[in-house]
């Protein structure tokens, strides 16, 4: 698997036997694991470890790109996975933009309480955004700030795993069964969206 050893890969892999039964589910995870095992290999190499920790959310209040499977993951998770407790206050955050479009400016909403209740299948971007020398400060985009300071994985790490889920989009989309790599990027970006942009309310 790319750069990343099988083994390490399978290590890192979200295992959930009723979770990857549903439809592309399991495809998914594998590529979640190949990104993992990448950004995991990617910080080994930094002279200090991440600034990344619990309650450290400001990178949840931005724009978060995800594409229609892992869009379909979030949904599909909160449904079977999260306890009741938790499944009804994400059915209250989503209820409260109904009648009205939130902006992708605004905290992901999966966000509850300063923590993300679906970390286990948080989008590829989630999962590839690593900031070092000091959190985030309120408002930060780190990205613009000080990009010394955030983790920059394989762009081919990345593309890789997005390829590995193609099958799934085959069902659903006219894509031939042989595509370039510039065809396949041309493909995600034209399919990609930001979570806050999603009309979650019609879940709720």
């Amino acid at each position: 698997m790319a750069a990343c050893q099988v083994k390490n890969a399978q290590r890192l892999r979200y295992q959930n036997h009723r979770f990857e039964r549903m439809p592309g589910m399991s495809l998914l995870l594998d590529a979640f694991a190949l990104v993992d095992c990448d950004v995991e290999a990617s910080i080994a190499l930094q002279k200090e470890p991440p600034a990344c920790g619990p309650g450290c959310c400001q990178c949840c209040i931005q724009p978060i790109p995800a594409t229609p499977l892992e869009i379909l993951a979030l949904r599909l998770f909160a449904e079977l996975e999260l306890p009741p407790s938790r499944r009804d206050a994400l059915k209250a955050t989503f209820a409260r933009f109904r009648g009205e479009r939130a902006t992708v400016w605004d905290a992901c909403p999966f966000l509850l309480e300063k923590s993300c209740c679906v970390y286990s299948v948080r989008p590829i971007a989630c999962r590839r955004y690593v900031v070092f020398g000091q959190p985030c400060k309120m408002g930060e985009d780190a990205t613009q700030t000080r990009p010394a300071d955030v983790l920059h994985p394989r762009q081919d790490a990345m593309q890789a795993a997005l390829r590995l889920t193609l099958p799934w989009y085959r069902e659903r989309y006219t894509l031939p069964e042989h595509i370039t790599e510039e065809e396949t990027q041309a493909f995600f970006r034209g399919v990609t969206t930001v979570l806050q942009a999603v009309p979650w309310a019609k879940y709720a």
